[in-house]
């Protein structure tokens, strides 16, 4: 059989194990996989019956034994706090081990309007650091909190806005070194390696990106960018019903629409709750900062009793205690994290495919995926999906389900063709 190396460098997205598994293997590849020692990736393995390959011992692999390398996070060091991904899963560690790839990105837009132009080593008020010039002409200091910094070329001068204050720079070697105000230089960093296209110029290389939408943003600079949303079906019959809705995940109030969470509790009844399957890794959860946060805001409100917490599970105790849900919040619309949702696939959305959960979402999120049948809420108004849910009669709700089912089935065999156009491309 044909093998392949899934290599996952960050230390964060054990979640997609499964799922790539699941359609590599039923393309007839076996997968080993090289990974970090966090506790989420050392039970994603284990209950894959696999053994990781140490991610810190990369170079020790022997590479020849694989017909293919999939990268399960693409990144570039433009992105934000680079030193905790070693290796830096980057083009030049699938250049360096020279088998033929496929490529996760996950975040579109750092491939496009967040994707350095120009890199540079200078000094900033805080020290020294490295200056990345994105092609949005925004520009961020690697490991300094992001802020709405703009940069622009006015003649033969670089220009830096930040915070309020205009940085005028001037070069006399053509852009090699830049000084400025107050004794700041800024000496030219080796060009980063960001060219998709180049890339998979070869047809030896292909990225994938995990929605219609996401393929869209990176297409001018990668026009072969093919997209899966890859996701595993557990064995078996799902088991009856405890909770009503349930919450998957992490709470991060940057990232997820938690105001309309605190809002839908107040219409709960009184035997009504939202569980929240995992939220934290912390042993006393409220000692998470979003965790902590969202039970002040609960209590403030006299609502303290309408969130449960299951508190950390193991992937597949994870996975299992979530297919007793009746509905699954993603808690996403195309207002928080920026709006980054609008490319991004929210996670709910494999979950609630994969174990035949259907969501109550907000309506853009749901039509973009192609679920509006799904019962859907408009703005921040969960509280309105909520009810609407509590409303189904045991009819509508086995059409839901069979409506999910159906979804899932036309998806996975989108992934089915996709990862098999692909494989006869790159393998050719």
């Amino acid at each position: 059989m044909p093998s392949c190396l899934l290599i996952e460098c960050c230390p964060y997205h054990w979640e997609i194990f499964p799922a790539w598994v699941s359609l590599l293997g039923e393309s007839g590849f076996t997968v080993d996989i090289a990974c970090p020692d966090t506790p989420g990736h050392l039970e994603t393995v284990a209950m894959l019956g696999k053994q990781r390959l140490p991610i810190e011992r990369l170079w020790d692999i022997p590479f020849h034994r694989y017909d293919l390398v999939v990268l399960g996070t693409l990144m570039h060091e433009g992105y934000n706090d680079v030193d905790k991904f070693q290796p830096l899963p980057g083009l030049d560690l699938i250049n360096r081990i020279g088998c033929p790839s496929i490529s996760i990105v996950h975040e579109p837009l750092q491939w496009n309007l967040r994707c350095p132009e120009e890199t540079y080593d200078g000094r900033h008020s805080k020290g020294w650091g490295t200056l990345n010039l994105f092609r949005d002409h925004t520009f961020y200091w690697q490991g300094r909190r992001r802020r709405r910094r703009q940069w622009s070329r006015e003649g033969n001068h670089l220009v830096l806005w930040e915070d309020g204050r205009r940085l005028t720079f001037f070069s006399t070697d053509r852009g090699t070194t830049w000084r400025g105000p107050n004794g700041m230089t800024l000496r030219r960093r080796t060009a980063l390696r960001t060219d998709l296209k180049r890339h998979t110029r070869s047809g030896r290389h292909a990225i994938v990106t995990l929605s219609r939408q996401a393929a869209e943003h990176v297409r001018p600079r990668c026009p072969d960018a093919a997209w899966i949303v890859p996701f595993s079906r557990p064995d078996g019959p799902p088991p009856a019903p405890r909770d009503a809705f349930v919450f998957a995940g992490s709470i991060d109030y940057d990232r997820k629409a938690i105001g309309s969470l605190l809002s839908a509790c107040a219409a709960l009844a009184a035997d009504e709750s939202v569980f929240i399957v995992g939220g934290s890794r912390y042993a006393n959860l409220a000692d998470d900062p979003n965790v902590g946060r969202l039970m002040r805001d609960l209590a403030d409100c006299g609502l303290a009793d309408k969130v449960r917490f299951s508190g950390y599970l193991p992937y597949g105790e994870f996975l299992e205690r979530l297919r007793q849900g009746r509905f699954l919040l993603p808690l996403v619309d195309d207002r928080v994290f920026g709006g980054d949702y609008k490319v991004r696939t929210p996670a709910a959305v494999p979950l609630s495919l994969g174990l035949g959960i259907p969501m109550i979402v907000n309506e853009a999120i749901a039509r973009r995926f192609g679920l509006d049948f799904m019962v859907c809420y408009q703005g921040d108004d969960l509280a309105s999906g909520l009810t609407e849910a509590r409303a189904l009669d045991d009819a509508a709700q086995a059409s839901m389900l069979e409506r999910t089912r159906q979804a899932a089935d036309r998806l996975q065999a989108h992934n089915r063709d996709t990862i098999a156009g692909i494989l006869r491309r790159i393998l050719a």
